[in-house]
């Protein structure tokens, strides 16, 4: 037994390229797939510790379920909870060129981490005194008994340090522009006029699962609901669509490491033909010879799932620094691994081994000993009707489906595109040999290097199998660049329907507080620019909510006269919604138009009321109408009336602010810059939006690039090693054409012009192939709820064709090299 694997080990390291190839492929497999199964979880945890931290130790979070936000804890009932703490919470800013971000966070006394405190004292905190962080205070470069200067609701405040912080607990999320301060309880709730009471209550479970206490805290409290500070299946809801799209391009990967595995495999087989047929001819059976074979690629399996496994381990290290909201500050979250995906990695790798090998290695069945023996096997091919017949039945196929407007069409087109790839895959081979007899008709008596070249892509499947690879790496990142323009084209495009050229956002009230909201401030000092369009200003207000309990939507709130015309990219005024827009326009009550993406998930119709909890308000709406929201807000929104979302939800303070100007948007913004800055406002042209969105998307698009230049580097190896296969596999063809004259020159230009067609073919394949494969990819869009419109970037085209072929003759380099050296009586001589 000792023998029998110490034959398998060195046969395994023969050839170090190859071993080096199959090992790159099954381990870069299982690396991906242990990457990206493991996203979510990295992602989760990169940010909960800095939430957590936030948190102070507490699991829920307390509020009432009357109007008022701000609430006394007296009338509590605490079972199923404990240790319930309060603090005023408040949004503030700060004035100057840079605007920060600042939470104020009004604390007794009692409840503030004294052992944390790395300079002054709070020994006499109270009134107008406050605490920051020991990064606060480097970044701002303010020490103790400086001032620092905030706006509240538009309203300057100045408070003294008299103490700095570790960044620990409260601090530990702050930079540079995005920081806490703490202030005395008592100081803050009398400037508010909001003695006794909070609107920020936090606690521990009292029992050992969180759910069980907030539903028995829940049952009994009927003035206070309670809820899980740090909810995570809410963020791996949302994290959904996201991962689809990775593990469709990880099918990709997998799809082309399996055709390497395949080729590499087989050439191993066709370097070991003499010494099979030796086995078979001094009585092994087939299955011992197969034995050997699967017994190897289990070796490559394991030793592949070791490297893939590392390598996943690696990208999800990466993942989790790139997502560490604090590594700037040299902060990287705690990274661990769930050791199951490494008992999947290693499953995989060990069978993803096994099956791409097991087709080279059944066919030995099919193998002639004697033929074996003398290293005499043609692998050549005739092209028959059958593999045709089924790959175009599967294309029309497809081609029927893809025209279906139905949903489940949509559910599984990303399956139909894989599905749709395999026919072509069966199809292209007698596609290539029907137009290549009928351009040998037309050469004829031309160039006979470049027919034998035709008549070699024709017939050999070593070369048909570069076309694949190189038509599958086309059409995976034809994909991606058409995504990438589709959606630039698609923000470009709605932003070019907005009717507005400066927005101001980022102003902030605080809810529960009397007095004039800063909406109505930041209006009159708007309304006093000569350069603004007041008939054309457009008030949004803004919410996030749940509809009958578990659906998130976001809430817009609009001025109906006016919105029509303003945010064009909703079509509000075709001919398909401009009478039911009008009824949502003249109705007194506080009425609704949802997306079709949200009637969907929620099941409902016309005329039905659903349930919207807002700031704890749960609230009754009735449907007036139903409108494609295509990807605005992700399609997921709600339109209701300002002064509805007033009353319902008590939102008092606007989203943003747009207008038209009637002077240049940049000029307009300049001037408002020092108006709205004392409001912690922003003011943002729409092409300055545009920009931003687009950026935004593009990150989107720059991770899933990734996998297509893995599948470019996957390609290069897969082609590079079926050159090498069917060189040696022709060898003696080659030998003959020298023996009757073909020069060395003749010969290499044959090989080349072999590489060259390929590349071609791939293009004229992977060409057509693209507009059915783009438009299944729309509907896998529109499934994932990311509804797009994804044409073919045909710009593209020629850049990837000539890097194609410079790959290609890159990777032919090697068998030129081996051409030269050939010897044409040791090929030609019969053992």
């Amino acid at each position: 037994m000792k023998i029998f694997f110490t034959y398998i080990a060195k046969s395994m390291l023969e050839k170090k390229a190859r071993f080096c190839l199959l090992i790159l492929a099954i381990a870069m497999s299982t690396g991906l797939l242990v990457t990206v199964s493991g996203t979510v979880d990295i992602a989760i945890g990169s940010f909960e510790k800095p939430i957590t931290e936030s948190f102070e130790g507490k699991e829920i979070s307390i509020s009432s379920t009357k109007d008022e936000p701000f609430f006394t804890t007296e009338d509590i009932n605490k079972e199923g909870l404990k240790s319930i703490t309060g603090e005023i919470v408040l949004a503030a800013t700060t004035s100057g060129e840079e605007i920060n971000n600042v939470t104020i966070r009004g604390k007794e006394d009692k409840n503030i981490s004294k052992d944390q405190l790395i300079e002054g004292s709070i020994a006499d905190f109270s009134g107008n005194k406050c605490i920051i962080s020991k990064r606060t205070s480097e970044e701002k470069n303010i020490k103790i008994n400086d001032e620092i200067e905030v706006f509240i609701a538009g309203e300057s405040k100045n408070f003294t340090i008299t103490a700095i912080s570790a960044n620990e607990k409260t601090f530990y999320n702050d930079s540079k522009t995005s920081y806490q301060i703490i202030v005395p309880y008592e100081y803050i709730s009398n400037e508010f006029q909001v003695e006794e009471k909070f609107n920020y209550v936090t606690a521990n479970k009292a029992l050992e699962d969180s759910k069980e206490s907030i539903k028995l805290f829940n049952d009994i409290n009927t003035e206070f609901e309670a809820k899980e500070l740090f909810d995570v299946e809410s963020i791996e809801a949302e994290m959904t669509s996201f991962t689809s799209m990775l593990y469709a391009m990880l099918a990709i990967v997998l799809f082309m490491s399996a055709i390497i595995i395949y080729g590499s495999f087989k050439l191993t087989i066709t370097e070991r033909l003499s010494v099979i047929g030796t086995f078979l001819s001094q009585g092994a059976s087939q299955w011992a010879v197969e034995r050997i074979l699967v017994l190897e690629s289990i070796g490559y399996g394991i030793i592949g799932a070791i490297v893939g496994n590392a390598l996943g381990y690696g990208g999800l290290f990466l993942i989790n620094y790139f997502l560490s909201p604090l590594k700037e500050y040299g902060i990287i979250e705690h990274f661990s691994v769930e050791p199951i995906y490494f008992v999947y990695g290693t499953i995989f790798a060990i069978v993803f081994s096994c099956i791409s090998a097991l087709v080279p290695i059944i066919k030995i069945r099919k193998l002639v000993v004697k033929d074996v023996i003398l290293n005499d096997v043609n692998i050549s091919m005739g092209i028959g009707w059958i593999k045709c017949i089924i790959g175009t039945s599967i294309l029309a196929a497809t081609v029927f489906v893809n025209s279906l407007d139905a949903p489940w069409v949509n559910s599984f087109s990303s399956v139909f595109i894989l599905v749709s790839i395999i026919g072509l895959v069966l199809m292209y081979p007698k596609v290539i040999d029907l137009v290549t007899n009928v351009l040998f008709k037309v050469c004829r008596g031309r160039s006979k290097v470049l027919l034998f070249a035709m008549n070699n892509v024709r017939t050999s499947k070593v070369l048909m199998g570069n076309i694949t690879l190189i038509v599958i790496s086309m059409l995976s990142i034809f994909m991606i660049t058409s995504m990438g323009t589709s959606m630039k084209d698609l923000v470009v495009g709605a932003y070019q329907e907005m009717d507005f050229d400066v927005s101001v956002t980022e102003f902030q009230g605080v809810l529960g507080l009397e007095g004039e909201s800063v909406t109505d401030r930041l209006m009159s000092k708007i309304k006093e620019n000569e350069n603004v369009d007041i008939e054309s200003i457009q008030i949004t207000k803004g919410a996030f909510g749940t509809a009958n309990k578990d659906i998130m939507v976001s809430l817009e709130g609009i001025d109906s006269e006016k919105y029509q015309k303003y945010n064009g990219y909703l079509d509000l005024d075709s001919d398909q919604y401009s009478e039911m827009y009008k009824k949502f326009d003249q109705s007194t009550d506080s009425q609704i138009i949802i997306t079709d993406k949200l009637k969907r998930a929620l099941e409902v119709e016309v005329g039905d009321k659903i349930t919207i909890e807002v700031n704890d308000r749960k609230r009754g709406l009735e449907i007036i109408g139903v409108i494609d929201g295509k990807v605005y807000n992700n399609g997921r929104f709600v339109l209701m009336k300002n002064d509805a979302m007033e009353k319902e939800f008590d939102i008092v303070e606007a989203e943003r602010i747009s207008f038209k100007t009637t002077k240049s948007p940049d000029f307009v913004k300049e001037q408002l810059k020092t108006v709205v800055k004392d409001f912690g406002a922003t003011a943002i042209t729409r092409d300055e939006f545009q920009e931003k969105n687009v950026e935004q998307n593009q990150m989107i698009v720059d991770v899933l690039s990734i996998f297509s230049y893995l599948a470019i580097f996957i390609a290069a190896l897969g082609v590079l090693n079926n050159i090498i296969i069917g060189f040696l596999q022709r060898k003696r063809e080659l030998a003959v054409l020298s023996s009757v004259g073909m020069s060395s020159g003749a010969r290499n230009t044959m090989l080349l012009m072999e590489s060259v067609l390929s590349v071609i073919w791939s293009v004229v394949i992977a060409i057509p192939y693209s507009y059915l494969g783009l438009s299944l990819l729309t509907k896998t869009m529109t499934a994932i709820e990311m509804p797009m419109s994804i044409v073919l970037d045909i710009r593209a085209v020629p850049i990837y064709a000539v890097a194609s072929l410079v790959l290609i003759l890159v990777a032919s380099l090697p068998i030129l090299l081996k051409s030269n050296k050939l010897s044409i009586i040791n090929e030609l001589k019969v053992d």
